[in-house]
C-alpha cells in the first residue's frame, strides 16, 4: 500500500453486529474478526472507493 492508495477500513456487518477496522497507509492490509456467519464484509479504497462482499 502507498500513502495515496490504501484500504482505510474493513468492517464486518451481520444483523446483530458490527465489527470496524480503521487501517493506516503504514501497515500491512490484514485484518482478522473473529468466526461469525450471515454478514457482509465492507472494505474501503482511498483511490476506487467502497467495496461489499455479501455473506452466505
Amino acid at each position: 500500500m502507498t500513502k495515496q492508495h490504501y484500504i482505510s477500513f474493513v468492517a464486518y456487518a451481520a444483523y446483530d453486529r458490527v465489527m470496524f477496522l480503521k487501517l493506516y497507509p503504514e501497515q500491512a492490509a490484514e485484518v482478522r474478526f473473529p468466526k461469525m456467519y450471515g454478514g457482509d464484509l465492507y472494505f474501503f479504497c482511498s483511490e476506487h472507493g467502497l467495496f461489499k462482499r455479501a455473506g452466505h
